[in-house]
């Protein structure tokens, strides 16, 4: 059945489920997605030729655009921003050129094209050809310079980044999302510099000192996944299921790839197997760019990443950075199906990309990393997402049309984060076969195309019979989320439940007539059900009277939070070290929240910070790690109050018996997890201004610079920021020194937390001064103000 077919279907399947038809919740057609191009000329085909040198501040470009113009018009409009046109031509299918004269609309970053002749461009195919001059540009965007040193020397390469709508500062064309085209690229660059891009060379020559570097056509795909990398690297090859793997680096840091190519080899699998969709292309590359951007792109063949979200030194790198590399390759990967095989109809719908990226990016790192314990590990990210959605300044994960200047704004936790956890949620609600099946063949249908979240949901609801669209609206198309108040009764030795919803909001957000379909998992002892909550109360029946106090959001993959009435919530403080582990995070996190929002009482939160030294198993670590972000809150709340003192005193007897038990030494054999625990104790207890631990952190510290002794990889941060917070002058210099002369970004990052952690006013104006001085590249010195 096409897709037109389907329509009417669709839209009574709305009606009967009783979800919002509206245009935004419709599937996917061209005609109808948001952007500000018309729709009237319509790309197929880039023949794209870049003359690239690093050691330029310029770069020249030739690209030929095939389009079908569907009805007679006066102009062509497409995108392009810090470019210069030299000479535009309009070929007709016949061959017939006529030049044509651009008018430059600076305020939507576009060219309006007009033939000379003054003459209506006919419908049916054209060839648009556009010589061009643009800038290198010198932050993370379009394409760009990244500076790096090599012995002493500097280096430089160029990088592109085309996410979000930075496509027309690299050429001009039809810069959204739904303009899918085929790209033929080739690039000129010096004969000493190697080129790469999304799809393999296919040929190279040599014309004087240049070397011509051509390669295959890609897939139709949209303008901002185009991927250049020109530079001098170090290779380092792989390969999985026949699929060629290169990651590309900086001279000399080949070694610190080997990690993620390992990554690599394990998931590109994992995610072909879990969609029963092959990956696409015929090789994949991943470049790790040695400054200046942040995070990593998706580029279909041509992944590219801040160093330190790809790159690992076994001998330096703390766990952080071995799960933080895996995650963000997993994610990355997963983005060559969600992304780049099926793209968002328009930057409205990013969170298909991202949310989606997100949920499978956790669900392949616990699979092959259980020790990590993944869903406990993103509570600290979905706390920070509630946190901001709790507020009056939150949005709804599909929050209706983005201007294009706004883009990056929706890049956030909430729809990373929250859109992640609503999908969990989803998934456990329709049930883990009926939602793979669904991505499955969500893949299949769309692939190669464009989609909306009701073409998601019209694929899952039609694999689990369940009305998907209904349930997910609740949750992705409205702010805010809920607090699930939970009552019990025995009534005649049978227990009945009782559940009421409202928005959970901080003082002064309106919590009012606002109602989700809230998948609520309960648990009785070994029990398990789920009851579907969709108005404002509900009773339900659980089977005979029992001692186990009932457990809402059992598993704690639900996104809301959750108030018992007081005897249940000290039933469950008491039994907390006997509770699953992640419902011991959703004890904490819930407990702490409802705190916050002045909606429980700091009696039931210290009630369950006091038991965490009894968590004897390998989830004490992030536990203790979300404790910790919740005792920063309270100190930074207290700061310069008489009862921050009080705190600090009760952190440290919380925090030194455990710091003592664990010894400062790693144990020969001992887990991961139980390491990175040592380190979060010691930056707690530095930050509470425990002595014994100040000073010994100075003394292994300074132990390690002298080459005295080693620092464990493991304690490198925590001590180092242990330092930093309780520096003299002589150690706050020495860290700022360290600082300007390190050579790779995870080292910048740890000396950078380090020294914006300290507590001295007049240090701290000296860092932010020193950060437009060219401390650290442009990446890691924008961030100095936030951290200071």
């Amino acid at each position: 059945m096409c897709k037109h077919l389907l329509q009417p279907l669709l839209i009574l399947l709305m009606l009967t489920f009783g979800w919002q038809a509206r245009a935004d919740n419709l599937r996917f057609d061209f005609d109808r997605t948001p952007g500000h191009l018309s729709k009237n000329a319509v790309p197929s085909r880039y023949v794209l030729r870049l003359d690239l040198d690093p050691a330029a501040a310029a770069f020249s470009g030739q690209v030929s655009i095939a389009v079908r113009v569907r009805q007679p018009a006066d102009a062509i409009e497409l995108h392009a921003a810090d470019l210069t046109a030299r000479r535009i031509r309009l070929v007709d299918a016949r061959g017939a050129a006529r030049s044509m004269s651009a008018t430059v609309l600076a305020a939507s970053q576009t060219w309006r094209l007009v033939p000379d002749d003054g003459r209506p461009i006919r419908s049916g195919k054209h060839r648009i050809e556009i010589d061009y001059v643009g800038k290198v540009q010198v932050a993370g965007e379009g394409l760009f310079a990244a500076p790096y040193e090599l012995r002493g020397s500097p280096q430089r390469m160029l990088a592109t980044q085309l996410e979000a709508i930075f496509a027309r500062k690299l050429f001009p064309g039809f810069d959204e999302p739904s303009f899918r085209a085929v790209f033929e690229i080739t690039v000129s660059a010096p004969l000493d510099y190697d080129v790469a891009s999304n799809m393999p060379r296919v040929a190279r020559r040599v014309a004087g000192p240049l070397a011509i570097h051509r390669f295959a056509a890609t897939p139709a795909m949209p303008s901002y996944l185009v991927s250049v990398a020109v530079g001098r690297f170090d290779v380092l090859e792989g390969q999985s299921l026949g699929i060629p793997l290169r990651i590309l680096t900086a001279e000399g840091k080949q070694r610190l790839a080997a990690y993620a190519m390992r990554v690599t080899e394990q998931v590109l699998p994992y995610h072909s197997r879990y969609f029963g969709v092959p990956y696409a292309l015929p090789k994949l590359d991943q470049f790790a760019v040695p400054s200046v951007r942040w995070g990593a792109m998706e580029d279909w063949g041509l992944i590219s990443y801040a160093e330190d979200n790809l790159l690992v030194d076994p001998e330096r790198s703390s766990p952080r950075t071995y799960r933080g590399v895996y995650a963000t390759v997993a994610h990355e990967i997963a983005h060559q199906w969600f992304g780049n095989l099926v793209t968002a109809a328009s930057w409205n719908e990013i969170w298909l990309n991202e949310a989606f990226a997100t949920w499978l990016e956790q669900k392949t790192t616990d699979h092959f990393n259980p020790a990590w314990k993944v869903a406990l590990q993103s509570r600290r990210w979905i706390d920070e997402a509630m946190a901001l959605d709790a507020g009056s300044a939150t949005r709804a994960i599909r929050s209706g049309p983005v201007r294009e200047s706004a883009v990056l704004d929706t890049f956030d936790s909430i729809t990373y984060a929250k859109g992640g956890a609503v999908l969990t949620m989803l998934e456990q609600w329709v049930g883990p076969a009926a939602f793979q099946k669904g991505l499955s063949d969500y893949m299949k249908g769309q692939r190669l195309s464009n989609a909306t979240a009701a073409d998601l949901w019209f694929y899952i609801g039609r694999a689990a019979r369940k009305d998907a669209a209904g349930m997910a609206a609740s949750w992705t198309d409205q702010k805010g989320f809920p607090l699930v108040r939970a009552t019990s009764q025995c009534e005649a030795g049978r227990e009945r439940l009782t559940l009421s919803q409202q928005r959970f909001g901080h003082a002064g957000v309106d919590v009012a007539d606002q109602r989700w379909q809230i998948p609520v998992r309960l648990r009785r002892g070994s029990e398990l059900t789920t009851v579907l909550l969709d108005g404002a109360r509900g009773e339900f029946e659980l089977g005979p009277c029992r001692d186990d106090p009932v457990v809402v959001n059992a598993g704690g993959a639900g996104f809301y939070r959750v108030a018992y009435e007081p005897a249940v919530q000290a039933r469950l403080a008491r039994r907390f070290t006997e509770l699953p582990e992640t419902e011991r995070m959703a004890l904490l996190s819930d407990s702490f929240a409802l705190m916050q929002a002045g909606k429980g009482s700091s009696k039931d939160w210290f009630g369950i910070l006091q038991r965490l030294p009894r968590v004897g198993d390998a989830s004490r670590t992030v536990l203790w790690s979300v404790a910790r972000k919740q005792l920063e809150f309270f100190d930074q709340s207290l700061a310069g109050l008489p009862a921050q003192a009080q705190l600090h005193e009760i952190g440290r007897r919380l925090l030194a018996p455990q710091l003592t038990e664990l010894g400062w030494q790693p144990v020969p054999g001992e887990d991961e997890q139980t390491a990175e625990l040592r380190g979060t104790l010691i930056g707690m207890l530095a930050r509470f201004g425990h002595p014994e631990t100040i000073a010994q952190a100075r003394r292994a510290f300074d132990d390690d610079e002298a080459g005295r002794s080693r620092l464990p990889r493991t304690l490198r941060s925590a001590v180092t920021t242990a330092v930093g917070m309780n520096a003299d002058r002589a150690h706050f210099e020495h860290l700022l020194a360290r600082l300007k002369a390190a050579d790779g970004e995870e080292e910048r990052w740890r000396l950078l937390e380090a020294l914006a952690s300290g507590q001295d006013r007049q240090r701290a104006e000296q860092l932010l001064a020193q950060s437009l001085t060219g401390i650290a590249p442009a990446n890691i010195a924008s961030a100095i103000p936030g951290m200071v």
